[in-house]
């Protein structure tokens, strides 16, 4: 089985989707999935002090043609989250990001958590949460000497547009 291929990315709507965990929270080691083998590789040990304030993963029948690759995926929860496995989420917005210089867009949803269950659009996250991810994103590739753009929130609305898109390219890419 291709995690990838295999398993749905979400509801029609795509307020509620599925991920294919990479990195839990709290994390330095860097994971990818690979989505023609559907293995899960250590790409790398992170080379600066900064652990993942939050779980990350892949999100299955989707395909950003910004950075050729599956779309991320931010996900909110209490506790770190095994690699690997499949974790259903609620879509609640999206950050606009640019890696040297490609749309690295990622869906900012939470998982099914107690803490998280008042969050139902990005204007409902918490500000200092939000400030987190954005000082991550902003820093993890220092050292590698990579620029990294931040250009805002997106509403829930908003990431679900760019769910449909990147799930349409993933059909026409793979022909499903």
């Amino acid at each position: 089985m291709n995690l990838y291929h295999d398993i749905p990315l979400g509801n029609e709507d795509f307020s509620e989707i599925n991920a294919i965990l990479e990195i839990p929270k709290g994390s330095r080691v860097k994971y990818e999935f690979d989505h023609k083998t559907g293995a899960l590789w250590v790409d790398r040990v992170g080379k600066t002090p900064i652990d993942y304030s939050f779980n990350y993963g892949d999100l299955p029948q989707t395909w950003n043609e910004g950075d050729n690759d599956p779309l991320d995926v931010i996900i909110l929860c209490s506790y770190p989250i095994a690699p690997g496995v499949v974790v259903p989420l609620r879509v609640v917005g999206g950050l606009k990001m640019v890696d040297s210089g490609e749309d690295d867009y990622k869906i900012l949803a939470v998982a099914d958590d107690k803490y998280y269950s008042d969050i139902n659009d990005i204007a409902d996250v918490n500000k200092k949460e939000l400030e987190d991810i954005e000082y991550y994103m902003l820093h993890y590739k220092d050292l590698h000497g990579k620029k990294i753009d931040l250009n805002g929130w997106d509403d829930k609305a908003t990431a679900q547009a760019i769910l449909k898109k990147c799930h349409e390219d993933y059909k026409k890419k793979f022909g499903k």
